[in-house]
């Protein structure tokens, strides 16, 4: 398995704007790889629905087939991401269709909403005894700052580095799966439209 592969081709974007396939890279974040069936089993899904997204992510060249073992009369046909990291070219989804670039960059956000609202939903449901399995396990940070090209791919690199150390670990020695998302983008200043309207008013009458 390669580092790093960054996608160019418009049908490899597409795939990135579809829910379950994103879901399918995710999966793969133990690098462990699996059968379409397996994958199927772990997202709770339909296996003939999901054996299609397997195929076209392997079509496109996001996945690859790395083995194929024979138990009795069945073949079985294991697949994994062909890079530990997988990379968009902004520019590229820019110049082939502004509206897919809106479709790639929200899938990610919509496919952890809702890993994240499953989670909660266990939690607020759960009694004093089961939520003591949550105690120091989230974590959430939100900030802005200033930083020239240099320092932004500073810290776009020391993240990337960060993750690796921490992407390989097995599920062993009373490990549990986390999901981290981070993005990273420019702010743009606020159109002075948007603080139209009617003023506030404090009043006593």
């Amino acid at each position: 398995m390669k580092e790093f592969f960054q996608v160019t081709e418009p049908e490899a974007l597409k795939s990135l704007a579809i829910p379950e396939r994103v879901k399918i890279l995710e999966l793969f974040e133990d690098l462990e790889p699996r059968t379409a069936k397996q994958i199927a089993t772990e997202l709770g899904e339909n296996a003939a629905r999901l054996h299609y997204h397997v195929k076209e992510l392997v079509r496109v060249g996001l996945l690859e087939q790395v083995d194929t073992r024979v138990k009795g009369s069945i073949v079985e046909k294991y697949y994994q991401p062909v890079a530990k990291v997988i990379q968009v070219k902004l520019q590229l989804m820019i110049e082939e269709n502004a509206q897919q670039l809106s479709d790639i960059m929200f899938t990610p956000f919509r496919t952890t909403e809702r890993d994240l609202m499953r989670t909660l939903n266990r939690f607020v449901a759960s009694d004093v005894d089961v939520r003591k399995e949550y105690k120091d396990t989230f974590a959430f940070n939100l900030t802005e700052f200033y930083l020239n090209q240099e320092e932004r791919n500073q810290l776009v690199d020391e993240i990337s580095e960060l993750l690796q150390k921490y992407k390989g670990l097995k599920n062993e020695n009373g490990r549990r799966k986390f999901k981290f998302f981070d993005v990273l983008f420019p702010l743009t200043p606020p159109d002075p439209a948007e603080d139209e309207g009617d003023a506030f008013e404090d009043s006593d009458e």
